[in-house]
């Protein structure tokens, strides 16, 4: 009889936590929990494992953030497609990676401000004559599933009427090393993350489109309808950003402060 009672007293007090839990914003589950979870995947030089180690200008940022917040700062490396299973199944808190903010996404996620601009630009080998939409005809193209470039290219009847095939990847550096292998002839990507990849190519291999398809802006997506944790976040972030604490992590990575406050 004893054991009945407490495995029902375990019973209940686990059903009151949960329902308790149900009833938190995201701020307070996660000061609660005293750890926020970020979801990133590899995408230089915005976030990326560099010898086993998170890495990269949003993964610094977030640190300069929790350590504000007090609270633990864990990452999680995710199946870019998953990203919204990954976010509404708690498995992450937030993803901070270089995300584009798209009217598609603000149907699945809250966004915060809009903290960095970008384009989306064809990259492909030098020399190959490749500058424009126009010259993407009866060529295979690579991109990222789910990615910014794959909503824009998407809708992009220029590029989808004209071009031979396109093909998508798990993630753009995989696409780049498709460009490499001569699978494609470009793929459509970040400017950031293509002028990243010329960058640190010391063989002079590549060429940036003159031509941009789209603009775009990045912001960290949280759990739809999560204000609250939101806009904590972007008030800690103009602080930092008014404290000149972000500006030298831009310098760092694209030599300039590309950091905007939206």
């Amino acid at each position: 009889m004893k054991k009945i009672i407490i495995i029902a007293s375990v019973i209940l007090t686990s059903i009151i936590l949960s329902a308790c839990g149900n009833t938190l914003t995201d701020l307070e589950y996660i000061e609660t929990q005293d750890e926020f979870i970020l979801g990133f995947t590899d995408f230089p030089p915005m976030g990326y494992n560099l010898d086993g180690n998170p890495s990269g200008f949003d993964i610094e940022v977030a640190k300069l953030v929790f350590e504000r917040m007090d609270i633990k700062l864990k990452f999680k490396y995710i199946d870019w497609d998953a990203k919204v299973v990954e976010l509404d199944s708690r498995r992450i808190d937030a993803i901070w990676n270089g995300l584009t903010i798209t009217d598609e996404r603000k149907l699945e996620m809250q966004f915060s401000k809009p903290y960095f601009d970008n384009n989306l630009i064809i990259l492909s080998k030098l020399n190959s004559g490749i500058n424009s939409i126009s010259d993407l005809e009866n060529k295979n193209i690579g991109l990222e599933n789910s990615s910014s470039a794959d909503i824009a290219t998407s809708k992009n009847e220029a590029i989808t009427s004209t071009v031979k095939e396109i093909k998508k990847y798990t993630t753009s550096n995989d696409a780049v090393l498709s460009l490499n292998a001569g699978q494609v002839d470009a793929v459509i990507v970040d400017e950031i993350y293509a002028r990243y990849v010329v960058m640190k190519d010391t063989n002079n291999t590549y060429q940036i489109s003159d031509e941009k398809i789209g603009n775009e802006t990045y912001g960290i997506g949280f759990r739809k309808g999560d204000v609250k944790l939101q806009e904590k976040i972007d008030s800690i972030l103009d602080e930092l950003y008014e404290e000149g604490l972000i500006q030298p992590i831009s310098i760092k990575y694209f030599g300039v402060d590309l950091f905007i406050r939206g």
